[in-house]
């Protein structure tokens, strides 16, 4: 039998994956948070059934998932914005991918938000911490939707070639990634985003 401390070890690789799938299900970042939260909380009363390590990642995954979908029939029934069908792609996916990795690719998008404007990670903040709608986030600053959807578009695009450029210099460091190299000397955002 595993002790708490070799748990709580094995469980925190997991942890940003496990996040990332609860945030990809709950399309909030405290929901995530308290879904990922009340599944240790279940691991820890049910310490003693685990074979190993492997049965601790698979079952906290498990109840992670299980745990989420509690969380979205309490809301009225408030559908994910996912079908099961790819909630099962992405949970295979953030199971098998390097934790170290997802770490990486954490660090370069917090990189890369800092780099927006104030007014690009309100909308950031409002549309994916907060989990409004791009009608709601039209509508709470006062703006129209198709605006707030090509600013979205936008800052979609700048972060994506900004985490890939931020992951292409750790490239030699690292991992090798077969991805584009975009240059992280030229730090140019999309006009309307940029500091």
């Amino acid at each position: 039998m595993m002790d708490r401390s070799e748990m709580l070890s094995i469980l925190m690789q997991e942890r940003t994956k496990q996040v990332a799938l609860a945030w990809s299900i709950l399309r909030q970042s405290q929901l995530a948070e308290d879904a990922y939260q009340d599944m240790l909380v279940k691991v820890f009363e049910n310490e003693s059934v685990f074979e190993g390590p492997r049965h601790l990642r698979d079952w906290s995954w498990k109840v992670l998932r299980r745990r989420c979908y509690e969380f979205i029939r309490r809301q009225n029934g408030r559908p994910s914005l996912l079908d099961e069908s790819i909630l099962d792609l992405v949970d295979a996916d953030l199971e098998c991918r390097d934790a170290d990795e997802i770490n990486l690719r954490v660090d370069a998008l917090h990189q890369c938000l800092a780099n927006l404007t104030v007014h690009c990670r309100d909308i950031v903040r409002l549309r994916f911490s907060e989990g409004l709608s791009g009608i709601e986030v039209a509508e709470k600053l006062g703006r129209t939707p198709d605006t707030i959807y090509k600013t979205l578009h936008r800052i979609y695009s700048t972060l994506g070639e900004c985490v890939q450029g931020r992951l292409g210099t750790c490239d030699a460091e690292t991992r090798h990634y077969d991805r584009r190299r975009i240059s992280t000397t030229d730090n140019t955002l999309p006009r309307g985003c940029t500091q």
